[in-house]
C-alpha cells in the first residue's frame, strides 16, 4: 500500500480532511510530527505511533520502508499541510529511490486556518490579488531574491512561517522594503489550537506588542491591507456576482437595466449601528427619474427619518432654513449647479452645516458636497452608492489618501483638542506629511491611518493623553474624557473656592481639566449653588446619588461626619467610582477647607475606529 502523507491541519483536530481521517483509522503505523499535531488525532489509535520529534530523516525513512515492505498502512502524518515548510520533498524522493509508492493528502495550512478565524479574504478587489507566504532567514536561508525587504515591495498580502522569534527584523524588513507604518499586522499564536491567543496592531508597532504578549515560536503573522477595518475595505466588491457582469452562467445586465432592475443591489453596508450617518435623510427631486430613486432609497432607509420633497416645494416654501442643522442629511437628486445655487444662502460654518449629498437620477455616483466628516456626508455617500449600485465620490483630502479624519476620529473617541484651531493645523500637517507621529499613555488597541505610535512624547507632534505635559509642545493635544471628579462639600461653600480647591488638585496630579466628562455627588447635594456653578462653567453634567448606593462602595477611610450628615460613609470616592461605573479610583479623596475631592477613571482604550 502506498505511504500516506496527510496533512493534520493547524491544531484543531476537527480540521483534517475526511480521506486524512479514515486513512488515520486504518493505518497500522503513524509517524507524526511532535507537539504539533494534537493528541486528540492520534491518541484513539490502534496504530504504532511514533513521534518524529527525536527521529533523524534516516531512522524515520528506515521505519516507514520497513512497515510498508511489511505490507502494512503507514500514514506520516505533518502539521498543517504538506506542501508548506514540512520537509516531505526529503522523504519522497528518498521513497522513490526505493520504489516506494506513496499519496500526499493535503491539510489545511495555518496561514488559510489563520485568515478564517479572522473572518478575512485574504485577495479582494482593489486591495490586492496576491499573497505570499514565506519565512525570515534564519539557520535556515532563504534566498536573496526572496529577502523580506524584497517581497514587502509588492505590498501584497504577505503570510510569514517560522518567523515571529525574529520579530523585529521582520518588522524592520518589511518597513525597509516599502510597507507603510500603519499596514495592518495580526499575529495569532497556535492558531486553531485552545490556547490560541491573538495580537493585532501596525507595523509600527508589532514588535513591542508581541514582545509584551511573549510570543516568540509556534505563531503565523499576517501582514497587509486586507486586514484593515471594515470601512476601509468597504465597496470593494467583485466583478462575479455584479450584476452588469457576464460569465459562463449567467449573463450581465446593461448598466442601465442594472439600475432599473427591480432587485435590489447587494447590501453589505450596515447603516443601522452606524450614528455618524445622519438620522433624520431629506431627498429632494427634480425629475421623475430622481423621484423614482429617491422613493427606492428611501425604502431601504426604513430605520432612518426620511422625507421627500420635490425641489419646487423645498425652495417655495423655504424649506431648506428648517432643516439646515447638524443631524440632518440632504440628499439632492439633480445636478450639482443646481444645488449650490440653492444652499448658498444657508451656508453658516463647518460646525453647523449639515451633510449635502448630490446624486444623479441613474444612481450611478453620490458626490459628497458638504459636511464630509463632521456632518456624516462622506459616510452617507458611500451607503446610497452601495444601495443605489453606484460610485461614491468623496474628495476630502484624508479620505482620498486613505488617512484618518482627526476631528472626525478625535469625536467619536471623545477626545478633546487643547484648541480648536491646533486640531485644524495638525489636521493640515497628516494630510501634507501623510502620517503624524503619536505619543499616548492611554490604553491602544489599535491606531487608525496615518496616526504612527512613538514612545517619547518630545518626537510626538501629536499627544493623544489626560496629563498635562507641560514640558513638551506637539502640534496638538486630545484630550480622553475619562475622569469623573467625586466632590464632597460643606453647605454653601462658595464657587469661587469650590473652584480653586478644583483646579489646585487636577494641577496637583497635573491632569487637565478637560479629561473630565462629569463631576459627582450625593443627591443631598442636588441644589448646591457651588457644584452647579463648577459644571456650568466647565461644561460638564453631573451625576448625583443616594446614600444608599454610595454605602454600596467600600471606602477605605468611613467618614462618621459625612455619615452624620448625609447618611453616607464617604461621598467624593464613592460617588467618583460610580460615575466610572466599572472604572477605578485614580487619586484617593484630598480634604481641603471644608472640601473633598477625588478622581475615578473609566475603562478606555484608543481603537482606529471612525465611525460611530
Amino acid at each position: 500500500m502506498p505511504i500516506a502523507f496527510v496533512g493534520a491541519g493547524p491544531g484543531d483536530p476537527a480540521l483534517i480532511t475526511l480521506k486524512g481521517h479514515q486513512l488515520l483509522q486504518e493505518a497500522d503505523v503513524v509517524i507524526y510530527t511532535g507537539s504539533l499535531v494534537p493528541k486528540d488525532l492520534i491518541s484513539h489509535l490502534s496504530a504504532v505511533i511514533y513521534n518524529s520529534a527525536g527521529m533523524t530523516l534516516e531512522q524515520v525513512i528506515s521505519t516507514m520502508i520497513s512497515a510498508a515492505k511489511s505490507g502494512k498502512r503507514v500514514v506520516r502524518l505533518h502539521t498543517g499541510d504538506p506542501a508548506i515548510y514540512s520537509a516531505t520533498h526529503e522523504q519522497i524522493e528518498c521513497l522513490r529511490k526505493e520504489n516506494i509508492p506513496f499519496e500526499v493528502v493535503p491539510g489545511v495550512t495555518a496561514g488559510f486556518a489563520a485568515a478564517a478565524v479572522l473572518g478575512r479574504e485574504l485577495t479582494i478587489p482593489r486591495i490586492t490579488q496576491t499573497v505570499i507566504f514565506s519565512r525570515i532567514g534564519g539557520r535556515t536561508p532563504v534566498p536573496s531574491s526572496e529577502e523580506l525587504s524584497r517581497l514587502a515591495k509588492i505590498r501584497a498580502t504577505l503570510i510569514l512561517y517560522l518567523s515571529v522569534g525574529n520579530i523585529r527584523q521582520v518588522q524592520m524588513a518589511l518597513l525597509a522594503g516599502g510597507y507603510s507604518s500603519d499596514t495592518p499586522v495580526v499575529v495569532i499564536e497556535k492558531v486553531s489550537w485552545p490556547t490560541q491567543r491573538i495580537v493585532s496592531g501596525e507595523l509600527e508597532n508589532i514588535a513591542i506588542k508581541v514582545e509584551q504578549a511573549d510570543i516568540s515560536k509556534i505563531a503565523i503573522i499576517l501582514v497587509g491591507k486586507v486586514l484593515s477595518e471594515s470601512e476601509y475595505l468597504h465597496g470593494k466588491r467583485s466583478l462575479l456576482y455584479d450584476p452588469e457582469f457576464s460569465h459562463g452562467y449567467r449573463r450581465g445586465l446593461s448598466h442601465s437595466r442594472a439600475d432599473a432592475s427591480s432587485a435590489a443591489p447587494l447590501d453589505c453596508y450596515s447603516s443601522a449601528d452606524n450614528k455618524g450617518i445622519p438620522q433624520r435623510i431629506i431627498f429632494v427631486y427634480l425629475t421623475p427619474g430622481g423621484r423614482a430613486l429617491a422613493h427606492r432609497l428611501s425604502e431601504l432607509l426604513s430605520n432612518k427619518d426620511v422625507l421627500i420633497y420635490s425641489y419646487s416645494e423645498l425652495v417655495g416654501d423655504q424649506l431648506i432654513k428648517k432643516f439646515w442643522q447638524r443631524g440632518t442629511g440632504l440628499v439632492f437628486i439633480m445636478a450639482a449647479g443646481i444645488v449650490i445655487r440653492a444652499i448658498a444662502p444657508s451656508l453658516k460654518s463647518k460646525p453647523d452645516d449639515p451633510a449635502v449629498i448630490v446624486m444623479d437620477e441613474a444612481g450611478h455616483h453620490a458626490v459628497s458636497l458638504l459636511s464630509g466628516h463632521l456632518g456624516g456626508a462622506n459616510e452617507l455617500a458611500r451607503m446610497l452608492a452601495l444601495k443605489a449600485g453606484g460610485q461614491a465620490v468623496i474628495t476630502t483630502a484624508s479620505d482620498t489618501l486613505d488617512l484618518v479624519a482627526l476631528d472626525m476620529w478625535a469625536r467619536v473617541q471623545d477626545l478633546v483638542p487643547d484648541d480648536r484651531a491646533a486640531l485644524k493645523k495638525a489636521s493640515a500637517a497628516l494630510v501634507a506629511s501623510g502620517s503624524l507621529k503619536t505619543y499616548t499613555d492611554c490604553r491602544v488597541h489599535s491606531l487608525p491611518a496615518g496616526l504612527v505610535e512613538v514612545y517619547d512624547p518630545c518626537k510626538a507632534r501629536l499627544i493623544i493623553s489626560p496629563c498635562l505635559i507641560i514640558e513638551v509642545k506637539p502640534i496638538l493635544h486630545l484630550y480622553p474624557r475619562i475622569f469623573a471628579l467625586g466632590i464632597g462639600c460643606n453647605r454653601d461653600t462658595p464657587s469661587q473656592a469650590l473652584e480653586r480647591a478644583a483646579e489646585e488638585f487636577l494641577k496637583r496630579h497635573k491632569i487637565s481639566p478637560k479629561a473630565l466628562f462629569t463631576l459627582a455627588s450625593i443627591d443631598a447635594k442636588k441644589d448646591e449653588a457651588c457644584l452647579l456653578a463648577l459644571a456650568q462653567k466647565w461644561d460638564l453634567d453631573i451625576r448625583f446619588f443616594t446614600a444608599e448606593q454610595l454605602n454600596t462602595v467600600p471606602v477605605k477611610e468611613p467618614s462618621h461626619y459625612a455619615m452624620e450628615a448625609v447618611g453616607a460613609y464617604g461621598v467624593a470616592e464613592p460617588s467618583a467610582m460610580l460615575a466610572v461605573d466599572n472604572g477605578k479610583l485614580r487619586f484617593q479623596k484630598e480634604k481641603t477647607n471644608g472640601i473633598t475631592l477625588a478622581l475615578g477613571e473609566r475603562t478606555f482604550a484608543l481603537t482606529k475606529n471612525q465611525i460611530f
